[in-house]
């Protein structure tokens, strides 16, 4: 079985927005979850922002897949750059977040299939794109 997740990454004044203790307490992650049987990438990215940020996504944009496997399980992470939204991001499931800036995010400290996203956003903070 395969599973697939959405996750969104929200950035305002080159700050990344996430969120710590989901899963595990000492791991930082990007806001998202699973898809629900027949369910779309995009349903299931808007779903899960509302659900866990409180924020209903007005437009995103795919950025990369990442497929992996961890504990004999294939998971495949669809990220997304959350480009427009409507409200304020809060956590509504009651995690801890901040707004940390680009340049010093580490890879260590999220999951190990972030690290490519952790390192673009690195570089883009430099670049100023966002």
């Amino acid at each position: 079985m395969n599973d697939k997740v959405a996750i969104g990454i929200l950035i305002k004044n080159n700050q990344v927005y996430i969120t710590k203790g989901k899963y595990k307490q000492n791991i930082w992650e990007f806001p998202g979850g699973k898809l629900k049987k027949d369910e779309n990438i995009i349903h299931a990215l808007k779903r899960e922002i509302l659900e866990e940020v409180g924020i209903i996504v007005l437009e995103s944009v795919f950025y990369q897949r990442i497929k992996y496997i961890r504990c004999k399980k294939k998971i495949t992470l669809y990220f997304f750059f959350i480009i427009k939204w409507k409200g304020e991001p809060y956590s509504r499931e009651g995690y801890f977040y901040i707004w940390k800036s680009m340049r010093n995010l580490k890879s260590s400290h999220f999951p190990p299939a972030n690290s490519k996203i952790i390192a673009f956003l690195k570089k883009a903070s430099v670049l100023e794109i966002f």
